[in-house]
């Protein structure tokens, strides 16, 4: 609160209700104002109050004499003093014509208003009525200096309209402008750019006591679902943001609980007109910010389900909202993130995680990033191609790996190891570095993540989580990131949106994929799929066009696919995976495909309790590079030699086999009469090759026979379920051939501990293997001491 403000605007005035206002000293004196005892500490709220007192004097045209403070209601016997009420101006009768509760900025913004509303304006006016004296307005009040200069904020409620605090709720009308000379109490529009605009300063205290209120009010009372809440309550931001991004100055906001004038007086908009604007809104908001274009589907899109969410709730939740900027709304001490925050204690607490929809924790995110190298990607990306790497996640729930590939960017590269022109000294001092950083990127500070609307991309089925990640986003000041509500395993054509750019929308053909269609666009993936879901029936139309194992419709493995028809060449993957597709033999085709178009960097085990308690699937972190088109012929030529050498040996191992077993003669048989015994040894060994131990050497080809019989008859037989995409060959056999001369190695690693063990009760710190942190919370990395997974990560060689 601007203090200095107050006293200049006190002593500005000619009627001196405060003639003596000393700020040093904390002192003030009243005049002319009735009291029951003297105030003389200018604290916040006494200053607040003086602030009022000489306004409702000197502009707004009431008697000096007429004003009392501090009015005290007694009860019990004897009678003794119960309570205050801080200001009421009476009127020629007597009568309680303005009732005041006055808080100082602070407080207002943090108090439970309802509960302040209830005890100290309604209970108290009940005491007046007692008293003999009527009340007509209640008034919840404090000032505001957002704009530079002091102007009232407050809530009225008409107490000869709602008698009772339990009358008033159900409506909730009130409005916000102190009548002048027992006038009517006004509601006065918020307006852009105007002296009643919208709020841009918050702190912490103030939006963490506005997410208590949201959720106590819509959240309380039961009867719904708390994710159809969650639901109605994004949708609403949704709106909200619209809202603001369309209006021009001078226009009043459609975000807001409106009245009317009608006849010369005033009336509140009906909760159905309030409705039917907000929906509106909401349905531009569809089409602008999720790209949902066809006409018929946004007619049928409804803001709030009213069968579910009350039209008192909506009322409710707009008027809560309705003065805050969710635009151009920040933090007033560190200008990053705080609606972002709060948004995201939205997504914690209102939003109910289950076995198919639960969010991965930030400890596994922040370490797939680092162990990524996704900051020295990004320093290389942008020294050499002035470009920041293109990120996206098809599957991306409420938006985590999105939200944390965001900060991610923003932290590395304004902000750690910074030089004197105010980024990271590793992107050095060329003109054109200088130019994207310091102006089309990461500035001004209230809008650092403006990048990511270029190169943050995501994809999300649900509808209500696909809605909460693009809130998620503008909240965190994205600038309006590229998140469509779709399944991400789409043709590329079905990704559309009004404006450019969009990198979804493009595919080319891709020869080495069976002449599929690859979008090639994305350095990055982070992503954690659904595992074994069922498909989207639209998508089940288009999966056997699209991908080569789209028969199977195994969620995860359709992904693993996805994510290489969305990575460019050498661009990097980290996903968790259920460990069935490291070891399971329905698996196999999968992990020959991550062979063939991958280079696997790393594989991280995570402990059973990762994702515990919405499931307890056994995952691991895969880590991984899409090879160069060079590389998968380099893979192809290998694998068709290798498929070869099978061919040969399977037709000469079988008609050994059958030699041995007396149903053919080796002198009939071309592939093999011309062999000798050392010969025919060489080839069952050949075939056998991992089997064959030190204790083999001295055995005959017939006793090698007659010891791996079973092995050597499945080591002769072509797996029918890869023929299509890998040959008639026996896959173990020829990947056997293949990853010999495959010259890197894979690092493997198993986490116990990932710092943390979560319950339905709540999360509990534990010890943390997967890296270390410094007495911030920001993560420790390439500072030589090599105790933890990401240690050695960061030690990988990525192209």
């Amino acid at each position: 609160m601007n203090n200095t403000l107050i006293k200049q605007y006190i002593d500005s005035h000619p009627i001196k209700v405060v003639p003596k206002l000393d700020l040093a000293a904390e002192k003030l004196e009243y005049d002319r104002i009735v009291q029951c005892q003297k105030r003389t500490e200018a604290k916040p709220e006494e200053l607040c109050r003086a602030f009022l007192l000489t306004k409702l004097v000197n502009e707004l045209g009431y008697a000096p004499e007429k004003i009392e403070i501090e009015h005290e209601y007694t009860a019990g016997r004897p009678h003794t003093i119960t309570s205050r009420i801080d200001v009421i101006v009476r009127d020629a009768n007597g009568d309680a014509f303005l009732f005041i509760e006055v808080k100082n900025q602070e407080e207002y913004a943090t108090i439970d208003k309802d509960s302040v509303i209830e005890e100290q304006l309604f209970k108290l006016a009940g005491m007046e009525r007692t008293e003999g004296h009527d009340v007509k307005y209640l008034v919840l009040y404090t000032t505001n200096d957002a704009t530079g200069s002091i102007t009232d904020e407050c809530i009225i409620i008409d107490n000869k309209k709602h008698s009772s605090f339990a009358d008033w709720v159900t409506s909730r009308d009130y409005t916000n402008t102190i009548p002048a000379r027992y006038g009517k109490a006004q509601k006065t529009p918020y307006v852009k750019s105007s002296v009643k605009d919208l709020e841009t300063d918050f702190t912490n205290e103030m939006l963490n006591q506005l997410q208590s209120d949201l959720h106590n009010v819509l959240w309380g009372g039961g009867g719904t679902d708390d994710n159809e809440v969650f639901a109605s309550l994004t949708n609403l931001i949704l709106a909200k943001i619209q809202d603001e991004d369309e209006k021009e100055d001078g226009d009043t906001y459609d975000f807001q609980s409106m009245t009317f004038a009608k006849d010369g007086d005033e009336e509140f908009e009906t909760n159905e007109q309030l409705f039917e604007r907000i929906n509106e809104l909401y349905r531009r908001a569809l089409k602008s910010k999720l790209y949902i274009l066809d006409e018929n589907e946004l007619k049928k899109s409804y803001v709030i389900d009213t069968k579910k969410f009350s039209l008192s709730k909506l009322k409710y939740a707009v008027q809560k909202l309705e003065g805050l900027s969710f635009v151009d709304g920040k933090n007033s001490l560190s200008g990053k993130d705080i609606l972002g925050d709060f948004f995201e204690g939205i997504i914690r607490n209102g939003f109910k995680q289950s076995k198919g929809q639960f969010f991965t924790h930030i400890n596994i995110v922040r370490f797939m990033l680092y162990a990524l190298q996704t900051d020295k990607l990004a320093i290389k990306r942008i020294k050499e191609d002035k470009e920041i790497p293109y990120m996206i996640d098809p599957s991306a729930g409420s938006g985590t790996f999105l939200i944390e590939y965001m900060k991610f960017i923003t932290e590395n590269m304004k902000y750690r190891n910074r030089n004197a022109n105010g980024y990271n000294a590793e992107l050095g001092t060329a003109r054109a570095v200088k130019d994207k950083v310091l102006s089309d990127w990461f500035y001004p500070d209230h809008r650092e993540n403006k990048w990511a609307q270029t190169y943050i991309y995501g994809s999300e089925i649900n509808f209500n989580l696909g809605t909460a990640t693009k809130v998620n986003m503008i909240l965190h000041g994205d600038g309006s990131t590229n998140i469509f509500v779709k399944d991400g395993l789409l043709p590329f054509s079905k990704y559309e949106k009004e404006t450019a750019p969009n990198a979804m929308k493009g595919s080319d053909e891709d020869a080495l994929y069976q002449n599929r269609e690859v979008n090639g666009q994305f350095d990055l993936i982070l992503t954690n799929p659904p595992f074994s879901v069922e498909l989207d029936n639209d998508t089940k139309k288009t999966v056997k066009k699209d991908f080569m194992f789209g028969a199977k419709k195994n969620s995860e493995n359709l992904f693993i696919e996805r994510w290489y028809q969305l990575l460019r060449e050498n661009g990097r993957l980290a996903a968790v995976l259920p460990e069935s597709v490291f070891d399971t033999t329905e698996n196999k085709y999968i992990r020959l495909f991550l062979y063939k178009y991958f280079k696997i960097k790393a594989v991280v085990s995570l402990p059973q309790l990762a994702f515990e308690p919405y499931t307890s699937t056994k995952t691991s972190i895969l880590f991984a590079q899409k090879k160069t088109k060079v590389e998968v012929k380099e893979w192809n030529t290998l694998w068709e030699k290798a498929s070869s050498d099978w061919q040969k040996l399977k037709v000469r191992v079988e008609n050994l086999i059958a030699v041995f077993d007396g149903k053919k003669q080796k002198s009939k048989l071309p592939s093999v009469k011309a062999l000798t015994p050392d010969e025919e040894k060489d080839i069952i060994r050949r075939m056998l090759k991992s089997y064959i131990t030190i204790r083999d050497d001295g055995l005959s080809s017939s006793e090698l026979i007659s010891k791996y019989y079973s092995e050597l008859e499945e080591l002769c037989k072509y797996d029918k379920d890869t023929k299509d995409s890998f040959g008639f060959v026996n896959t173990w056999w020829v990947f056997g051939e293949v990853a010999s001369k495959s010259d890197y190695s894979i690092f493997m690693a198993e986490a116990d501990n990932v710092g943390y063990k979560r319950t339905k009760r709540g999360e509990k710190q534990m010890p943390n293997e997967l890296f270390r942190t410094d007495s911030n919370g920001r993560i420790l990395i390439d500072d030589g001491v090599n105790d933890t997974i990401l240690d050695y990560m960061r030690a990988l060689h990525w192209d």
